[in-house]
């Protein structure tokens, strides 16, 4: 991912939803991200570039956090497996280090430098995150229900 890519991939999720509902495997990528680790950079820096929103924020954060958490554990769990069987059937002769080696190499591109990911987002668009902007614009958004995309992998709606 680029300099600021989890920053870039939340923001092309709300635009794809902007165009309708978001596909089911864009959905399980924005669900690897490792939203306590973006979490606790964006509320750091919040607390230094708007630290009257700060609470409101971590509100918002814990919320959200109750209401996706069980949903978000199942769908790291499906992609890793499929994740796992595609890098086995396309390598069938890895050994299982290897094969688990290769999977948590792609798992850790969506944790990897999520502090300095959010460190590089401009002063001004992190103030408009701290001030409500990420907690409306992101949080609330139907595609950050994880809920619902475990609902239409489950149930086809």
């Amino acid at each position: 991912m680029r300099k600021a890519g989890i920053a870039a991939l939340l923001m092309a999720c709300c635009l794809l939803a902007d165009a309708g509902q978001m596909d089911v495997a864009t959905g399980i990528q924005l669900a690897q991200i490792d939203f306590d680790s973006y979490h606790a950079a964006l509320l750091e820096r919040c607390r230094t570039l708007a630290p009257d929103s700060s609470g409101a924020l971590a509100a918002s954060m814990a919320q959200w956090k109750a209401k996706n958490a069980d949903a978000l554990v199942i769908l790291r769990q499906l992609y890793k497996a499929q994740l796992e069987r595609n890098i086995r059937t396309s390598r069938p002769k890895l050994s299982d280090a290897e094969a688990e080696a290769q999977v948590g190499a792609v798992l850790e591109l969506f944790a990897s430098g999520l502090k300095e990911k959010v460190s590089q987002v401009p002063d001004d668009e992190t103030r408009t995150s701290c001030d409500g902007g990420y907690a409306e614009q992101t949080l609330a958004r139907p595609d950050m229900d994880f809920n619902a995309l475990l609902m239409r992998m489950t149930f086809g709606r």
